[in-house]
């Protein structure tokens, strides 16, 4: 565990795996797929035309994961930072209630969703430091949780939609992104008890490790 504040504990994201083998991957099937049309063009047009896609595709995602930071956690005895390819945010574990795992119900069972939660005091600092690329981008990827709000009828699908009203914190007022991803995290807090939802394929271990170590991180930070 983290014993000084100098000791950082660095999580890599479980997507970035194979980055390099899908890469190459793709480069090759390009390179096979070009030389197949050059004969089978004429007679096989749709079918090389599809497997042209795939090859693009798998490129794509090479790309993509090649793109993304090499760390998506790390962990001070002070802080947690997450590292996206849209921008960051920091937290403070003083500012952390609690972290715990995210259930909902699906066809009247309770089910963990692949996500960990944590739920903070105040929405301040998080909101003073996040960027409008970011929060953008977390509000796409919190769509999940939404849909299953709703088809569990926890909120309407009218309560579901992007809430682009300025959202005020103290004495300051947040508007565009920000203030829509504001208002997305209090509502997600009151429907699933967390404002920060961490996707399981962001670490680099199993979810409920992870878990175990940020209730350590938050238990013994100074």
């Amino acid at each position: 565990m983290l014993k000084h504040t100098s000791e950082r504990i660095n999580i890599s994201p479980i997507s970035k795996h194979h980055q390099w083998f899908l890469l190459l991957l793709g480069f090759v099937l390009l390179l096979l797929s070009s030389i197949l049309n050059t004969f089978l063009w004429a007679d096989f047009k749709i079918q090389m035309m599809f497997v042209m896609f795939i090859c693009f595709t798998v490129t794509l995602i090479g790309c993509m994961k090649l793109s993304e930071p090499s760390i998506s956690y790390q962990l001070t005895r002070n802080n947690m930072s997450h590292f996206h390819r849209y921008g960051n945010w920091k937290i403070a574990w003083a500012e952390v209630i609690r972290v715990g795992e995210v259930n909902t119900r699906i066809n009247g069972q309770y089910t963990q969703l692949p996500y960990l939660g944590i739920k903070l005091k105040t929405l301040d600092n998080i909101a003073a430091n996040i960027s409008p690329r970011l929060a953008s981008k977390l509000l796409h990827e919190q769509q999940e949780l939404l849909i299953l709000a709703v088809k569990n009828r926890e909120i309407s699908l009218d309560n579901g939609l992007i809430n682009f009203e300025p959202f005020q914190l103290n004495n300051r007022i947040f508007k565009g992104p920000i203030a829509a991803w504001l208002h997305r995290a209090e509502q997600l807090s009151i429907i699933y008890g967390y404002h920060l939802f961490l996707s399981e394929n962001s670490f680099d271990r199993e979810l409920m490790s992870f878990l175990s170590l940020l209730k350590n991180c938050k238990t013994y930070a100074k």
